[in-house]
């Protein structure tokens, strides 16, 4: 009898353990891609802007010079 009270009890923790990533799936597909892409990179928002805007500004100045070289 230990041995079923046993079983359930550890059943009873996988359907918990399924419920709580159903519900953290369920959050990660209602935030936007930039939202996303900060939750798995640990860095603060103000820093990952900055090096999102470096990058932009590295790429503009590419294609001007691109541009330029013709």
């Amino acid at each position: 009898m230990d041995e079923r009270q046993e079983r359930s009890g550890s059943e009873e923790e996988l359907q918990e353990e399924i419920r709580r990533l159903k519900e953290e799936n369920e959050q990660l597909r209602e935030l936007s891609a930039k939202e996303r892409l900060y939750e798995k990179i640990h860095v603060s928002v103000r820093t990952m802007d900055m090096i999102i805007a470096g990058l932009c500004i590295l790429f503009v100045i590419v294609v001007i010079l691109g541009m330029m070289k013709g």
